[in-house]
């Protein structure tokens, strides 16, 4: 991305730009020409860019620790409180750096505090840059269940910079391509084929990763922007997400998020394809490119039943039933009720048994 590739997202909280930027300094500096500013930030972040942060003097009121943990109605008081300390008032602009769950916890404080304050979002995860920077969703978790408790908060801007992705661990990228690879299968064949091309030919790293952050939020744009509120078409963009929340559920959030969001869609990929809904070759096509790259051992152990009462207490699941997001085929990705049934724990434990890209 540059700074050519801004563009804006019509929301039903008014249009907000999505402003690249080149270089992290540069991003800094237009940091510190917002008025009335607060920042929450990641500590890990604030520990890798200690100089710029201190450019930015006391306006950096709050650092939070990037856990499960910290994702909840406590931390996102703790994020309150700070910004009560730091007399923030009805003019104050909250500012997050930091990936999803900085986003999730100050863009829920900035929303309650004084009922609406601003809030800008600088993602410096693949995750967040890709994906959960647009979109206005935030959600934080209540007692064992992700994501119960939430609004939509849309942000005034969002400032990205792939740099970052430079400062992340391999596996935090690879999460990261989990949604990438989702937007581009959501989108089209030729999406998802180039991708799997940039992948397979320069790995997660390569100069590639600017075009496939750019596609994959034009992929969100066009989705959000005909239903920002997921009453209907949005609901899409779950693909991957209720098999996924279902396997970080049972070990106990032992896999990172876009990884098991990855896991996810090979899961219903296969059950789409077991209902004859998709077809065996596009299947094993995704599959083959999902194993190859995606592939991870975990220590938790996990089975069909633990699955499908973690599915039961999905948020999306009602009266025993839960929609899934099922392909057709690249490029035509469905909501299909279904059955929360053995029809369903079968189909799961025969993946398990035999195409589990985790590889037990």
């Amino acid at each position: 991305m540059t700074t050519a590739d801004a563009f804006s997202v019509e929301s039903g909280q008014g249009r907000y730009r999505v402003e690249p930027f080149e270089r992290i300094d540069g991003l800094f500096a237009e940091i510190g020409r917002i008025d009335h500013a607060v920042l929450v930030a990641d500590e890990r972040i604030v520990e890798l860019f200690a100089e710029p942060f201190r450019t930015l003097g006391a306006t950096l009121i709050h650092r939070v620790a990037a856990t499960e943990r910290e994702k909840t109605l406590a931390g996102v008081e703790r994020t309150l409180l700070a910004m009560q300390a730091a007399g923030a008032n009805k003019k104050t602009v909250v500012v997050g750096v930091g990936g999803g769950i900085v986003q999730d916890v100050a863009a829920l404080a900035s929303h309650l505090w004084y009922r609406g304050v601003e809030f800008v979002f600088v993602p410096t995860t693949l995750l967040a840059m890709a994906d959960s920077c647009i979109g206005a969703k935030s959600a934080v978790n209540l007692g064992a269940f992700k994501n119960q408790v939430g609004t939509f908060q849309a942000p005034s801007r969002v400032l990205v910079c792939p740099r970052f992705v430079d400062t992340l661990p391999d596996d935090d990228v690879r999460s990261g391509y989990g949604e990438i690879v989702k937007l581009a299968i959501i989108d089209s064949a030729q999406r998802f084929f180039a991708v799997r091309d940039d992948v397979e030919g320069t790995g997660f790293r390569g100069p590639h990763l600017g075009r496939n952050i750019r596609a994959s939020l034009e992929t969100k744009r066009r989705i959000i922007e005909i239903d920002e509120y997921e009453r209907d078409l949005r609901r899409i963009l779950n693909y991957g997400h209720t098999f996924g929340h279902a396997l970080e559920s049972v070990t106990g959030n032992g896999v990172p998020h876009g990884l098991a969001v990855a896991w996810g869609v090979d899961v219903a990929n296969f059950v789409a394809m077991r209902r004859t809904i998709l077809d065996h070759a596009t299947y094993a096509e995704i599959h083959r490119f999902l194993k190859a790259v995606f592939s991870l051992k975990l220590p938790a152990a996990y089975d069909a039943p633990q699955l499908i009462a973690a599915m039961r207490r999905d948020k999306k699941a009602y009266d025993g039933t839960i929609n899934l997001i099922l392909p057709h085929g690249l490029g035509d990705v469905r909501v299909v009720p279904a059955a929360i049934d053995a029809e369903l724990e079968s189909q799961i434990g025969e993946y398990l048994r035999s195409d589990d890209i985790f590889g037990r």
